[in-house]
């Protein structure tokens, strides 16, 4: 009767992850299309990271479809610019973000874990996006003092990227890892237990 019991609640934790998983997902896209978020403040690294240490690597297509999606129609026609091979370096960072939410807290959900992560996917991707656009872009002079001077420019998004995913990484993986704090029905695991 306790293993039948277990187990359930097994289940039950697992399909709130599941919910909880996908509406982060859901909802970092559709605050992607607002205009509300000039500022970077889109926890988008902390939840792909949870998305990864609690979806199989057979729905890893799901995130990522869906937030390629949202910069397609963001660049094409939100700021009427052209898709060019710098976007890809978005993507391929959503990936590597997911991949290493898979390889390093599929085992925990910590939150420590999380916010080395995100600091580390944000500092990553700060670097390497201002890099193609200075690359890219005619935006600043091909020279060390140019790429600086984008570097420079990027700051004040840079620094409510990265404040916006310390504290959501704290939020939803000390959310998800204390669920059944939350939900009355997990707390039975403990007592079952």
């Amino acid at each position: 009767m306790q293993d039948n019991t277990n187990s359930m609640m097994k289940r039950l934790e697992s399909k709130l992850l599941l919910v909880f998983s996908y509406l982060l997902i859901a909802g970092v896209a559709l605050l992607r299309l607002e205009h509300i978020n000039v500022y970077n403040v889109i926890p988008v690294f902390s939840c792909l990271l949870l998305f990864a240490a609690t979806r199989p690597a057979r729905e890893y297509c799901i995130p990522l479809f869906a937030l390629v999606g949202v910069d397609v129609f963001l660049t094409t026609h939100q700021y009427s610019y052209t898709l060019t091979i710098g976007s890809a370096v978005t993507w391929v960072g959503y990936l590597i973000v997911m991949l290493l939410g898979r390889g390093f807290l599929r085992g925990g959900l910590s939150a420590r874990l999380a916010v080395t992560f995100s600091l580390l996917a944000s500092i990553s991707f700060f670097l390497a996006s201002n890099f193609v656009v200075w690359a890219e872009w005619g935006m600043y002079p091909k020279i060390w003092s140019g790429l600086g001077t984008c570097y420079v420019a990027a700051l004040p998004f840079f620094r409510n990227s990265i404040a916006s995913e310390v504290v959501f990484s704290l939020l939803i993986f000390s959310f998800a890892r204390n669920c059944e704090a939350y939900v009355p029905v997990l707390r039975m695991r403990r007592v079952c237990s």
